[in-house]
């Protein structure tokens, strides 16, 4: 019984230490890639090529409903091979829009690569920063608020705003005047959210 006690007492004893010696924090990342000003020009550039590539898409598709227009009107008054020739240009051309429509949106298309292209690198940097922070003010953990995890947490351990600080003092966060017409950002957890979300029948 007494040896029992003595686990418990040595137990108690290095927990105690151990909790004296450990240093917890958190961030928020959804908050550092919606507040910093590269998520900021990573969401404009983005929206941009996006853009570029819908409109693409848009005129095929215009063109093809022009020609199905054509068709329609000419259907009664040309014989059956010419009818076949016009059908068959029309299919051609919407395979080639779906073609496009896959190249830019489809799984591993051109919108995923370039949102990797962009958000990889910034990711990653968000990484170094708390790294750096962590190693710098001798942290034992740090943990991110944004997976939902985390119960309660002790805003005086939050190190969001320190990390938010070196990410954005070399940067100036774009003006509204630099987005499209069409782009009006929103409060979503992270600023590239829904970018690249394609549906196949957008567009008829």
């Amino acid at each position: 019984m007494k040896r029992y006690y003595l686990i418990l007492l040595c137990l108690s004893l290095a927990l105690g230490v151990f909790a004296q010696s450990t240093k917890l924090g958190y961030v928020d990342t959804d908050r550092i890639l919606y507040d910093s000003n590269e998520a900021a020009e990573i969401g404009r550039l983005y929206q941009l090529d996006r853009q570029n590539w819908s409109n693409q898409i848009r005129a095929l598709d215009d063109e093809i409903k022009q020609m199905e227009r054509d068709y329609e009107i000419r259907r009664l008054s040309v014989n059956e091979a010419t009818k076949k020739e016009l059908q068959n240009l029309i299919n051609t051309k919407k395979a080639e829009a779906g073609r496009l429509l896959e190249e830019y949106f489809g799984e591993n298309g051109r919108a995923q690569q370039r949102y990797h292209e962009l958000i990889d690198p910034l990711t990653q940097r968000v990484q170094d920063i708390i790294t750096k922070i962590a190693k710098d003010e001798n942290y034992t953990m740090i943990f991110d608020t944004s997976f939902g995890l985390i119960l309660y947490t002790n805003p005086a351990i939050d190190i969001t705003e320190q990390v938010l600080q070196e990410l954005n003092k070399d940067t100036i966060k774009p003006t509204d005047e630099g987005l499209l017409p069409d782009f009006k950002p929103e409060q979503p957890k992270n600023p590239l959210e829904g970018f690249g979300d394609f549906k196949e029948g957008e567009f008829k």
